[in-house]
């Protein structure tokens, strides 16, 4: 009978504690009133609030580009917030995993602060994946921040889902200070699914962001799984944006798969690809990245061959194009980005190592090409 007691005079307590709870302001990004999505090139004319291309988009790029543009990719939310718990809750349109995929990577979010000193802070999330996807970050607090205002926050969004609704919720007399998207000039990427993101394990983990944390630069995440193919519709988009540096990183998907092009087609894409962002951006860096080389080419004798002719096919071009009179062009090998048998999920596409080893290339070219 006292155990029963026990139990009773327990489960009261837990009830009355859970109705005492502080409660939660809830921030809806949307209804916003000034832009704060972060590596957005489009981001008054978008469709839907997490959208990477403009709504006029749809009539002139292929359905898959635009399906994909859907997906929130590279996609950033910026807070200020002195609170100790901070909670994401949102939904997806289309399945939370992919075989070689986690959920945390396809559908999840990714969390990171700033203390005042400048030191970055990842937060580890207790993720709950259902018809609602929700993120607790609790027990935050950070040894240099400011008591008033806490500190500035960095919420990366899904790689592989489109978003249909997200709210941000802090506990009440919390402070919370949405910042604006950031105006300068970004780093513009046009690539596959490697530069979209798959298959990190988290959306921080994706090389776009890894990058522009190491470089404390906007970079705009225009990777598009299976379909960055220099198509001439989607560099005329790219091409609207001011970019800092712009990087063509596709050569993965012309070869293989269903876009075998043969390798006049190739050197006509790339060659025409700069030549349309340089009739409009005079004098802004392109780069042009080699494919990374299969990661179990050395057993497989037809990979090896596709890489190796479609990074020849990239040389010459970079050599034609720069002997033709192209200016700020440059070239980033395949042995820069130092990809092995270790570094891939399944030959093509990287892991988080994989994704480290991708930004840190990147990282020593562009720190020389915006130093000039």
């Amino acid at each position: 009978m006292k155990l029963i007691l026990t139990i009773i005079s327990l489960f009261q307590v837990i009830c009355a504690t859970a109705q005492t709870a502080p409660g939660f302001n809830w921030w809806n990004p949307a209804t916003n009133k000034f832009a704060v999505i972060k590596g957005q090139g489009w981001a008054s004319e978008v469709e839907n609030t997490f959208d990477r291309f403009p709504a006029r988009a749809k009539q002139s790029v292929n359905a898959e580009v635009w399906r994909l543009s859907k997906q929130s990719a590279g996609l950033q939310i910026r807070f200020k917030t002195n609170a100790r718990q901070i909670t994401v809750r949102y939904q997806v349109t289309e399945p939370i995993a992919m075989p070689h995929m986690p959920a945390t990577g396809v559908s999840g979010v990714d969390l990171y602060g700033m203390d005042t000193r400048g030191n970055t802070l990842w937060c580890a999330g207790k993720y709950s994946f259902k018809d609602t996807i929700e993120y607790k970050f609790t027990d935050l607090t950070p040894g240099n921040a400011d008591t008033k205002t806490g500190i500035e926050y960095c919420l990366y969004l899904p790689l592989y889902n489109a978003v249909k609704w997200m709210e941000i919720g802090t506990p009440i007399g919390s402070t919370f200070i949405p910042q604006p998207a950031n105006k300068a000039k970004p780093v513009v990427v046009y690539g596959t699914s490697i530069a979209q993101g798959a298959c990190a394990s988290r959306p921080g983990m994706a090389w776009t962001a890894i990058l522009s944390r190491k470089l404390k630069q906007p970079v705009i995440n225009l990777g598009f799984s299976g379909a960055g193919k220099l198509e001439p519709e989607v560099v005329k988009l790219v091409n609207e944006l001011d970019a800092r540096v712009f990087v063509l990183d596709c050569l993965p998907n012309l070869v293989g798969g269903k876009a075998d092009f043969l390798a006049q087609e190739i050197y006509s894409r790339i060659t025409n690809a700069v030549k349309q962002i340089r009739n409009v951006h005079t004098n802004t860096p392109i780069i042009l990245t080699d494919h990374f080389g299969y990661t179990d080419a050395a057993i497989n004798q037809i990979k090896r061959e596709m890489y190796k002719m479609v990074n020849r096919v990239n040389h010459q071009a970079f050599s034609d194009l720069k002997a033709g009179g192209i200016t700020n062009l440059s070239l980033l090998p395949m042995e820069a980005l130092k990809q092995d048998m270790d570094t891939m999920v399944d030959g093509i596409h990287p892991t988080d190592l994989g994704m480290m080893r991708y930004a840190e290339a990147y990282k020593i070219l562009l720190t020389k090409i915006m130093a000039r």
